[in-house]
């Protein structure tokens, strides 16, 4: 069975960046290519937060959102945690972690006698059990007593597979906004009876996770039926990856960021780096033909520029020119995450450090010594 690294589901506050009304920000935050800057604490409209960037591994939630509760809109992200440690969890007020599948979960999935074919009714059908999806449906137990769902036995032919992109052995993470993944209310037959009563001509919105790439998959579709069969309406499927989100993109060696200066990518300092959007870039991560993320890094203040490679060097790229590379594949190496650029599959972004600046260079090369790639850090920020 594939390996599936863990997965986890935090609430994340939401808040506003501190956006200006033109691309430059303050002198304070002057570039870093080899050196310190300042950082003048007036010119800020928030609270520092005091944060070490070489102390950040892990997504932060700010301490202020209580106090902003008017302008906080929870919502539900799913994602890969990289520990499986309640404790350093809880310290660290992160939300509600799942715990990492191991060789256990999956041996209970292979084991489990819950294994049933799935079915959809619709009012106008005369069958009580409904029909076939195409597919079966596989239920485990965890050791924290929630349940693990696991599409098997998929008929390359059936809706499911053919229409909806399901893989086999993908986790149901969320159905019709009823969060499946690490339930203690959704049992087996729980499952089931969602997939029994999924509605007609609406809406319906699935979201599984694939282990082997590592992908969190999004359908929206219809559904239709006559008295002979149910099918997927034509034209209704949209597959997506999850929405993006807004990120900042940090170099723990320099304890400093990406950011969009004067029209340029540098490296500067901010205390502030989790409001401040001239640090924060829009995340977009869609699938590529063989289902694999590819991620994309548009400038928050700026939506017409994105990350990209000219030659080997990561600059500020026009989004709608064609003679750059503007998607990356993202790799992480121990503490590092690497951008690999689309396309040149044995190339890594990494800190030049006698340079000054981000390139890409070999595998070999971007790995000689940690801590020359990148820590990548959700803010609190809406795209």
């Amino acid at each position: 069975m594939d390996d599936i690294d863990g997965l986890i589901t935090r609430v994340q506050s939401r808040t506003v960046c501190c956006v200006k009304d033109n691309d430059d920000i303050d002198s304070s935050h002057s570039m870093i290519p080899h050196g310190e800057s300042t950082y003048d604490e007036k010119t800020q409209s928030v609270r520092s937060l005091d944060i070490q960037f070489s102390e950040i591994e892990r997504p932060i939630i700010m301490e202020e959102s209580n106090q902003r509760s008017e302008n906080i809109r929870e919502e539900n992200v799913v994602g890969i945690s990289e520990r499986d440690s309640a404790e350093v969890i809880d310290k660290n007020k992160l939300g509600k972690f799942f715990q990492r599948p191991n060789k256990n979960d999956y041996d209970k999935l292979d084991a489990s006698p819950f294994v049933s074919e799935i079915f959809v009714k619709h009012p106008d059908e005369d069958s009580d059990k409904g029909d076939p999806l195409g597919g079966f449906l596989c239920t485990g137990s965890r050791s924290d007593g929630t349940f693990l769902h696991e599409f098997c036995s998929l008929q390359p032919d059936g809706i499911l597979a053919k229409d909806l992109s399901v893989r086999e052995k993908d986790i149901l993470v969320r159905l019709n906004e009823k969060n499946t993944l690490g339930s203690l209310e959704y049992n087996h037959e729980g499952i089931l009876e969602l997939f029994r009563t999924l509605p007609t001509l609406k809406t319906i919105s699935m979201e599984t996770y694939n282990g082997k790439s590592e992908t969190f998959t999004t359908v929206e579709f219809l559904l239709e039926g006559t008295k002979e069969e149910i099918i997927v309406k034509e034209n209704s499927v949209m597959l997506t990856a999850q929405p993006p989100l807004v990120e900042a993109l940090l170099y723990q060696r320099g304890n400093t960021s990406l950011a969009y200066q004067n029209g340029q990518l540098a490296l500067c300092k901010s205390a502030n780096f989790l409001t401040d959007c001239t640090h924060h870039f829009v995340v977009k991560k869609t699938l590529d033909e063989g289902f694999y993320n590819v991620y994309t890094f548009q400038v928050q203040k700026n939506k017409s520029k994105f990350l990209g490679l000219n030659g080997r060097k990561l600059e500020i790229i026009d989004g709608t020119d064609e003679a750059y590379i503007k998607s990356f594949q993202i790799e992480k190496i121990k503490r590092d995450s690497f951008l690999k650029p689309c396309g040149k599959d044995d190339m890594y972004v990494y800190y030049n450090k006698f340079k000054g600046i981000y390139e890409a260079v070999s595998r070999a090369d971007a790995l000689k010594d940690e801590g020359f790639g990148m820590i990548i850090i959700p803010t609190p920020c809406q795209p």
